[in-house]
């Protein structure tokens, strides 16, 4: 089984748009809030969250060049990662009911479907 060339492309944007988030929320996160209206925002949370986002995006640049075992090594992880993280922006997305949660907690779900796709479709939860 071979690694397709689209899982590769989609691990480069990934990184792509992980540091797109990352760089503004780790940088200004006091001023991001204030521009996307989502006062108050928790500098240390958000610094946080942007250093998950600088090493998981990372970590898909990096599995670009995967070969397939590894590759399958990356996408139980994505899988874990995208879909603990769906659950946790939606669930925080009820709590405090604002636009930003439900934006985030659908690109999270989008990439959880994503991943879970190209997990199934190279066998990556198969016990080995």
């Amino acid at each position: 089984m071979k690694v397709p060339q689209s899982l590769r492309k989609w691990l480069v944007f990934h990184f792509y748009v992980d540091y797109a988030f990352a760089i503004p929320f780790f940088f200004f996160p006091e001023q991001l809030a204030s521009l996307l209206n989502y006062e108050p925002l928790d500098p240390l949370a958000a610094r946080m969250s942007a250093a998950a986002l600088f090493g998981i995006g990372y970590s898909s640049l990096m599995a670009a060049k995967f070969d397939l075992e590894k590759i399958q090594l990356k996408l139980r992880w994505a899988v874990i990662w995208a879909g603990s993280g769906t659950i946790g922006l939606f669930w925080g997305a009820l709590s405090v009911d604002h636009i930003w949660g439900w934006i985030f907690g659908i690109i999270f779900l989008l990439f959880f479907i994503l991943w879970f796709f190209y997990a199934i479709k190279l066998n990556a939860f198969n016990n080995k």
